[in-house]
């Protein structure tokens, strides 16, 4: 647990224990199943308005390299008219970074921590909205590169580049969706436990998160053009491995037909007279099969 005050007081708390809890219960009068929903992570995202308090549960995308998509990250906030209480159950970039621009710029500590509650808040929140603007800039980086290598004449594995960034905005869209919904709420909650006067901080979350869903559209309908691409590629290739075993295939008649030929048993009776017959019919067929792979070369087919 770590604490930075100014007018208002932030408190930090990873992976909150059974002590940290009580501390927060002696010091507000948080609701006791609250208090015990900060042991594990929630299910949903989602802002509660009490008489004293507020409280919220914000969900946001980290990119996992192992699992290469995104996965959920929860933070939960308790906030007074005086403090502001962040919990969460693993190391969260955006956390640290306001907590270090809290600790090295004296002005942004005094705009974040010198008015109310409410500024620390937006100041949060727009730091993990900035976050995830950063986090999905890993999306971008492997559009490029899909988009450069595409026509390198290595679809299948294109193919499985594609679906793993389909997955990834996917798996993204899932997480990021609900906090539309989550801001939207926050913004009437807000203006009811501060005043009218927050609206214009809360309305600037909401416009900061739809560049979000913007950029993940985007990348949604680029990836799917991709895939169409790499598909057709894919289509064409196939295509063209068909048309040249079927072209083989029929290279094979003439000599298919020899060998039955000389299978029946007064034709093998005649080649089997003069060896010279035999290389003669050979032959014609030899130079049939050479004038037809000529022919198709000519063609482009071959």
């Amino acid at each position: 647990m770590r604490t930075v005050k100014g007018k208002i007081s932030w408190i930090d708390i990873l992976n909150p224990t059974r002590a940290d809890l009580e501390f927060l219960k002696k010091q507000h009068r948080f609701h006791p199943i609250i208090l015990d929903e900060l042991l594990h992570l929630s299910v949903r995202s989602r802002v509660e308005f009490y008489k004293t308090y507020l409280y919220l549960t914000y969900h946001l995308p980290i990119y996992d390299k192992k699992l290469r998509t995104s996965r959920r990250m929860e933070i939960d906030f308790l906030v007074t008219k005086e403090k502001v209480i962040t919990i969460h159950y693993e190391d969260c970039e955006p956390i640290e970074n306001f907590y270090r621009s809290l600790s090295n710029n004296t002005h942004f500590k005094e705009r974040a921590l010198g008015e109310n509650s409410a500024r620390a808040v937006y100041y949060l929140i727009q730091e993990i909205i900035n976050f995830s603007m950063r986090q999905i800039k890993h999306v971008e980086e492997n559009i490029s590169h899909i988009t450069q290598e595409i026509f390198k004449r290595r679809e299948a594995e294109m193919l499985e580049k594609i679906s793993y960034v389909k997955r990834d905005i996917l798996d993204y869209s899932i997480i990021s969706h609900p906090q539309e919904i989550l801001l939207n709420s926050f913004l009437e909650v807000g203006a009811k436990f501060w005043g009218d006067e927050v609206k214009i901080y809360l309305n600037d979350l909401i416009g900061d998160y739809y560049k979000v869903t913007q950029l993940l559209e985007n990348y949604h309908q680029v990836i799917g053009s991709l895939e169409a691409t790499n598909g057709q590629l894919l289509g064409a290739k196939t295509n063209a491995v068909m048309q040249r075993f079927t072209i083989l295939a029929f290279l094979t008649v003439p000599l298919a037909l020899f060998a039955s030929l000389a299978s029946v048993d007064f034709i093998g009776q005649f080649l089997a007279e003069s060896h010279l017959r035999f290389w003669i019919i050979f032959g014609a067929t030899g130079v049939i099969v050479i004038a037809l792979v000529l022919l198709f070369r000519k063609k482009g087919w071959l």
